[in-house]
């Protein structure tokens, strides 16, 4: 069959005649006996370590060892498959001979029995690399990415502007856009300290916890739908979900503590009975007095969600969530480019075979469905293992798990370990991508060793101080909207035009999807009610806009997640063809336009009784319309455009209704930039 002397779908995989057909045959005609004894891998060593391909360099060949438990060594250069990541930089023939192929940098990925391993590869920009970096850099970001561009003879572009940054900031770090006044207040300060004291101030504000909390609830699958079919009963959970992480996103509760919370989360809890548990849950929801959800120490909705109610399907989820692992194809199979196999995520499978929801006829009169006859199951949560046993935890060690114990624990534990080569660095990974166009390891829920990281001592240091710091997700934050290499521009020079992944310049990418809605929203609303937009953040993240207000065409228009998949993914910032025709002629464009609170401020200033609107005054409102949408103060020759368009509107309300549209239907409204 492998010759194709025999037909078969596989197809043709060796050549008669050749060593690999050779040595199959003598151990045939020896009888095809194995060792009795399997040998297992402890690495794989590549030589070279890294390939800069130089001016008169156009090809290296690697050349391949192996490790096993028992001392020995071997060259299995000629047994490995090679793979590379991006054909456009370099090309690799299965005897891992590489060509370069281009500018740029890439891995080239080397696959033998259980083991992966990835060379990183380089080719500068006319052929040579820079000097490396002198000196020592306030921020460590900041000499890690300086490092890897001067191997690449990229040079970085300049800082960004005071109301480039300040945007790009408020979007990131509280997803709002800044207001007039604050703008204005920055580019007035001529403090050489205000960008660090304006991040600490953002991650104070109320906007900060809400906006990261949406991110959290991202992640580990907060929806209305995934808990019930009855709507308002799958609502109230959503919205117990989002408030019980936001207490500890804006208490700043380590992020460990915070999973925790989840993890080994309780239905009943000490000893309570069905009926005590009921009435608990029933006190949350209730119209008169409810308690609030956020003081539970635990928060069980993660578990007893509908979508993962088999033990495999808790697996999954699990590992997305919180260890930024893909473990689809190792349910069926090894995936022959990635480390798990079947066995893997079967054993891990077992952990939650004992953790399920039971549910039982409760009444809730507040909701119309129970009032109506329909049954509401309000599901408690069970976490017990039902036999001792020995467990592998994804290659990292053995774990016993002792009957009638919580299988979670010892899961937590392990994450919480230093040591962990998943939990920190998937929710570091994770903020980084937020923060620039994709992350250190991209996709960030795709960590594997096939898909390395671009930045590995960086991602490394970054997870190392994260948990230094206790898990202090404002420590992480701060150190990375600090650094230079997140306040650059977002315009190229001509070494750095095609570099999308080293972090030389801002890459310019569509607002989110509640930020875009929202900052319509904040552009339009009258003075007085702008900071109530900026704040109030909750409705947009736990669903019930998608679900009962005119929002829910815009959210999908924009790609917000349902949050129903197991990936990071779901959330979609391209740009579309349907996007830009909705923020052309859609009638909540129009409504927003139409009903504008600072529009009908400008018209009782325009048009009421007294003095006419002076030059000023107009000078004024088109400053702040430019202020109010893409965060910066008109150009001269913007004024002047706007000035001969307010002439000639049939009412100067009528004109920066005009003026508001054209502002909003531009790159820079859309873009964070």
């Amino acid at each position: 069959k492998p010759t194709l002397k025999t037909d078969h779908e596989g197809g043709k995989l060796l050549e008669a005649g050749s060593w690999e057909h050779r040595l199959l045959l003598r151990w045939i005609e020896a009888g095809a006996r194995g060792t009795g004894r399997s040998k297992a891998l402890v690495r794989l060593d590549v030589s070279p370590r890294e390939i800069v391909f130089g001016d008169n360099q156009s090809e290296v060949s690697l050349e391949v060892v192996a490790t096993w438990k028992d001392g020995t060594s071997e060259d299995v250069t000629g047994l490995c498959r090679f793979r590379s990541n991006d054909d456009s930089v370099v090309t690799v023939d299965s005897k891992g001979r590489s060509v370069v192929a281009g500018i740029g940098d890439t891995y080239i990925v080397v696959f033998y029995d259980n083991g992966v391993t990835a060379v990183p590869i380089m080719r500068p920009r006319g052929g040579r690399s820079l000097e490396p970096p002198g000196g020592t850099f306030a921020n460590p970001i900041d000499g890690f990415v300086a490092a890897k561009l001067a191997k690449l003879g990229l040079e970085p572009s300049l800082v960004c502007s005071d109301t480039e940054f300040l945007r790009r900031a408020n979007i990131d770090i509280t997803g709002s856009l800044p207001a007039p006044d604050e703008i204005e207040a920055f580019l007035a300060s001529k403090r050489p300290d205000k960008r660090s004291r304006k991040i600490n101030e953002l991650l104070d504000r109320p906007a900060y916890a809400a906006w990261w909390t949406n991110k959290l609830c991202d992640f580990t699958g907060c929806s209305p739908t995934a808990q019930t079919d009855v709507l308002e009963v799958g609502q109230a959970m959503a919205i117990q979900w989002y408030r019980w992480v936001h207490r500890r996103v804006a208490d700043n509760v380590g992020y460990d503590r915070l999973v925790e919370g989840i993890v080994l989360s309780e239905g009943r809890q000490g000893e309570q009975t069905a009926g005590e548990y009921s009435a608990e849950m029933s006190s949350y929801v209730r119209r008169q007095s409810p308690v609030d959800f956020s003081q539970r120490p635990t928060m069980p909705h993660y578990w007893t969600r509908n979508s993962i109610k088999e033990p495999r399907a808790k697996a999954l989820a699990f590992a997305h969530s919180f260890l930024g692992i893909q473990l689809q194809c190792a349910e069926c199979h090894k995936h022959p480019f990635d480390r798990w196999t079947q066995q893997d995520f079967t054993e891990f499978t077992r952990f939650f075979e004992g953790v399920g929801s039971r549910g039982g006829r409760v009444g809730f009169p507040q909701f119309a469905a129970a009032r109506a006859g329909n049954v509401i199951r309000w599901p408690y949560l069970v976490a017990r293992t039902a036999e001792t046993r020995e467990l592998q935890l994804l290659g990292s060690g053995k774990v016993r798990l002792e009957a009638g114990g919580d299988p979670r624990r010892p899961i937590m534990e392990w994450m919480r370990d230093p040591g962990n080569p998943w939990f920190a660095r998937a929710f570091v990974n994770r903020v980084w991508a937020s923060y620039f166009h994709k992350g250190i390891v991209d996709p960030p829920d795709a960590f594997t060793p096939a898909n390395p990281p671009s930045h590995p001592a960086l991602l490394k240091w970054l997870t190392a101080g994260f948990i230094d710091n206790r898990f202090d997700m404002k420590w992480l934050h701060r150190q990375i909207a600090g650094s230079k290499a997140y306040q650059r521009s977002w315009k190229p020079n001509a070494t750095n035009r095609r570099d999308r992944r080293n972090f030389s310049r801002a890459i310019p990418r569509r607002l989110p999807a509640e930020v875009i809605y929202d900052a319509v929203k904040q552009a339009t609303a009258s003075t007085d009610k702008l900071q109530e937009v900026r704040n109030n953040l909750q409705r947009r993240a736990t669903g019930f806009l998608s679900m009962r207000m005119a929002g829910t065409y815009a959210m999908n228009v924009f790609g917000k997640p349902s949050r129903s998949l197991n990936c990071d993914c779901e959330r979609v910032n391209q740009p579309s063809l349907l996007q830009a025709v909705f923020l052309h002629n859609d009638p909540l464009i129009r409504m927003r336009l139409d009903e504008s609170g600072w529009i009908d401020e400008v018209a009782e200033v325009s048009t009421g009784p007294g003095a006419p609107a002076t030059a000023a005054d107009r000078a004024n409102w088109i400053r702040l319309a430019w202020l109010r949408t893409v965060g910066r103060p008109p150009t001269a020759t913007e004024v002047s455009r706007a000035e001969r368009y307010l002439a000639t509107s049939r009412s100067i309300p009528d004109g920066l209704r005009d003026l508001l549209w054209a502002l909003i239907n531009t790159k820079e409204f859309v873009l964070n930039h």
